[in-house]
């Protein structure tokens, strides 16, 4: 499987100028996080820190046809006020964030699909797995939360994937857990990929998520 380049990667002359990570590409087939993010971390701090582990995702994941006013009890009840994972037996779909299950975009995606807020599901709205960018574990392993952080704004990503030698996923790191780790906000531009994202932004003023 041929690796996507990223041009953008450059080695580090200085302390705070961080890198951003060349991604890889992926299979989103089987998956094997810690959903609490360690706290007080800092730029410098250790990138593994913010990766949820697969096998720990696997465990926290919500069917795709769970409605997203459960999806919010869930948030609500559950010790994952944040972000829930979206996925069937052992793939992981997409994620899904507190923002974006309370925002404008979510009665615009019911008005694009002819249906009421009450009966879109977390599918609807999640962010799918196979559009996000994919970085090898072993960069991680040698990478800083502040590399992360570049890579992400850089990208227009809120979440990248770990992957292993096979190309299959092990991770994912997520902006929210790097905004909470270090306890500051992350902004994100998020990119459209596809000419259908364009078109929505465009026509039907809709938000990327």
């Amino acid at each position: 499987m041929v690796l996507q380049k990223i041009n953008i990667y450059f080695l580090v002359n200085k302390m705070n100028n961080f890198n951003s990570i060349p991604t890889v590409q992926s299979s989103i087939t089987h998956t094997h996080s810690l959903d609490e993010t360690p706290s007080c971390l800092d730029e410098n701090s250790p990138a593994e820190l913010v990766v949820s582990d697969i096998n720990n995702i696997l465990a926290q994941m919500i069917v795709p046809d769970t409605n997203i006013d459960e999806a919010l009890l869930i948030m609500k009840c559950s010790n994952r006020r944040s972000k829930l994972y979206i996925g069937t037996d052992t793939k992981l779909l997409g994620v899904i964030n507190n923002f974006t299950l309370v925002s404008r975009n979510v009665l615009m995606i019911a008005n694009r699909k002819g249906i009421s807020r009450a009966e879109l599901t977390v599918a609807d709205v999640m962010s799918p797995t196979y559009k996000m960018p994919a970085i090898a574990k072993e960069m991680i392993q040698h990478a800083r939360i502040g590399d992360i952080k570049t890579t992400m704004q850089q990208l227009g990503e809120g979440h990248i994937q770990i992957v292993d030698k096979s190309h299959r996923i092990c991770g994912l790191i997520s902006a929210v857990d790097i905004s909470r780790a270090l306890q500051v906000p992350i902004d994100i531009n998020v990119t459209a990929h596809t000419f259908k994202d364009y078109f929505e932004v465009i026509h039907e003023h809709a938000e990327l998520i």
